[in-house]
Order: C-alpha cells, then sequence, then structure tokens
C-alpha cells in the first residue's frame, strides 16, 4: 500500500481521509452521499434476494438464517451479476464523455466477497 501512496498524493485535491476532487466541497460531500446510498441500497438488494432465496427454499427465514447464509455457486454467480448491473446503471454516468477506447471497461473498485 505504502508504494501507491505517492500516485494518491498525485490526485488533484489529495488530502489525506479527507480527498477534495471538485473545485467546490460540496460537490465531493455530494458525491460521497450518492456512493454511500448506493451502497446501502445495495446491501437492502442483497439481503431481498437472500430472504427470497431462503423462503423459495426453506420455506421460513429468521434473521440468524439471514446472517449465516452461504451462497450456493449459482446464487453468489447471480448476486455479482446483479450488483455490477445495479452499479453500471447507477454509477455509470460517471464514464459518460470518456474515452474508454483504450479498452477501460467499468469495473467497480472495490468488490467485497462474502
Amino acid at each position: 500500500m505504502d508504494e501507491n501512496i505517492d500516485e494518491l498524493r498525485a490526485l488533484p485535491g489529495y488530502e489525506r481521509g479527507h480527498p477534495h476532487y471538485f473545485k467546490d466541497p460540496v460537490i465531493d460531500h455530494l458525491l460521497e452521499i450518492v456512493l454511500q446510498l448506493g451502497a446501502e441500497m445495495w446491501v437492502n438488494r442483497d439481503r431481498q434476494m437472500v430472504i427470497e432465496h431462503l423462503l423459495a427454499n426453506e420455506g421460513q427465514v429468521t434473521p440468524d438464517m439471514i446472517d449465516t447464509f452461504e451462497p450456493p455457486e449459482d446464487f453468489a454467480q447471480r448476486q455479482r451479476e446483479q450488483r455490477l448491473a445495479m452499479m453500471q446503471r447507477v454509477y455509470g454516468c460517471l464514464y459518460e464523455g470518456h474515452d474508454t477506447s483504450a479498452g477501460a471497461p467499468f469495473v467497480p473498485s472495490v468488490i467485497i466477497e462474502k
């Protein structure tokens, strides 16, 4: 991680822990709010998918069943696909107007696997 810090420091508006990428810091705050809301939205959607899966396969759901759920591979793949699709719908506009001809596809920066 330390070897990449110089690259981070070179970013416009870098300030460790409080980066500013736009001239108006309010825009940075709004972007952070949008990213946080998107994360919360995905947590709810993910949990709903688990609940639906448990109801369809077990006929019942308890909070403990949700919290300890280990998805089968086909379910986990559907989750990944739906998470990427949601991110493209919600955040894809951030790529509009940028040259992606160099082969840089839309890729989420952080993917947390269970």
